[in-house]
């Protein structure tokens, strides 16, 4: 009778009505950490439950939530049984319908050991973290990883900021941002991490730059420089030859970085690569020459934007406006890609994705 009762748990399975596919959710695992897992690309971006890419509507069966009060889902979407893959955990075995899926990008996930080997300042608020982990990683630049800590609850995203030059690395490095009041940079940037051990999980996620012949435009702010920059030092060792405009935006001087390895990119580039840092609120005495406003608005000056392809990485408000002035630009919408860096600090933000604190 005991064995009846408390028996072991059936595994629940997802069945993707739209696409013919089926993939199991073991316990404790979202439903998009599974689909991931199970090497199935289910459309995701922030993984905090706020950009709602990973959106899906629920046919049949029960699941919780580890948020029912996603801000990008409405009233009338829930409703209407629209839930978030990355805030979606199943009950029973559910049946649902999932616009499209995307390409699979890179090796599947997987999950590695490794030790702080460095932490570098870069800025007054983001050090380097290098990791020493116990077996080659190989990634898609562009791509980030979930890295987890004993004692701080959650994992913490962040994207590669190195290309290795031969195609795997057991030391990859991430750009950390420090987030007042964030549990995992606040211990980061509080003492010496040196040899302390961590998990990561990845390769993850779709951002990544595309073939093409246009021109390449970067637009990047905070730590959101280390996927570009990452990228960019992948096509240069690719030998690509089209154009690159970067504009990276900052508030005051103190927050540009990685100045010297971006002149560097731009030296050896064998074809035009403009660097075009923006200062928003740099004091009106200062000895800043270069130019100042929202980032985001000097897209509108460059030539030949209708024609290129458009990379944004960083807040989610900065992005949001490139997005919006490049679509009215007149570039096409599947010529602009995007990766939003959330804050786990902020509301709403109950886990992470390329999410931070």
């Amino acid at each position: 009778m005991l064995k009846k009762l408390f028996g072991k748990r059936e595994v629940p399975v997802v069945e993707l009505a739209s696409h013919g596919l089926k993939f199991e959710v073991p316990r404790g695992k979202t439903l998009l950490e599974a689909a991931q897992d199970a090497g199935i690309g289910f459309p995701c971006d922030c993984k905090v439950g706020t950009c709602g890419t990973c959106r899906f509507k629920l046919l049949d069966g029960k699941l919780s939530e580890l948020n029912s009060a996603a801000v990008c889902l409405s009233g009338e979407d829930f409703r209407d049984g629209w839930r978030l893959g990355c805030q979606s955990i199943p009950v029973t075995s559910l049946r649902i319908h999932l616009a499209g899926l995307v390409s699979e990008v890179g090796p599947p996930p997987s999950l590695f050991e490794g030790k702080v080997a460095s932490v570098t300042p870069l800025s007054h608020d983001i050090v380097e973290l290098r990791l020493q982990l116990n077996r080659p990683l190989t990634f898609i630049p562009g791509q980030y990883a979930d890295l987890r800590i004993d004692g701080i609850d959650g994992a913490r995203s962040y994207s590669f900021a190195e290309a290795p030059e031969q195609g795997s690395t057991d030391r990859p490095c991430f750009h950390v941002r420090r987030v007042p009041g964030g549990a995992f940079t606040t211990w980061l940037f509080e003492g010496d991490r040196v040899g302390f051990a961590l998990t990561l999980r990845g390769p993850l996620g779709q951002f990544r730059l595309r073939q093409a012949d246009g021109p390449i435009v970067c637009v990047a702010g905070g730590s959101g420089l280390a996927p570009i920059k990452c990228m960019l030092e992948k096509a240069l060792l690719d030998q690509c030859v089209r154009p690159v405009t970067l504009l990276y935006g900052g508030r005051e001087q103190r927050d540009l970085y990685c100045r010297h390895a971006i002149a560097e990119l731009a030296a050896s580039w064998p074809a035009p690569f403009d660097y075009i840092p923006v200062l928003s609120t740099e004091d009106a005495q200062s000895d800043w020459t270069g130019q100042r406003g929202l980032v985001a608005d000097k897209l509108l000056g460059l030539p030949e934007l209708a024609q290129s392809q458009i990379y944004l990485c960083g807040p989610p408000p900065m992005v949001d406006a490139a997005e919006s002035i490049a679509l009215r630009a007149g570039v096409p919408s599947d010529a602009v890609f995007a990766d939003r860096f959330f804050d786990r600090s902020k509301p709403g933000a109950i886990s992470s994705g390329t999410g931070t604190a």
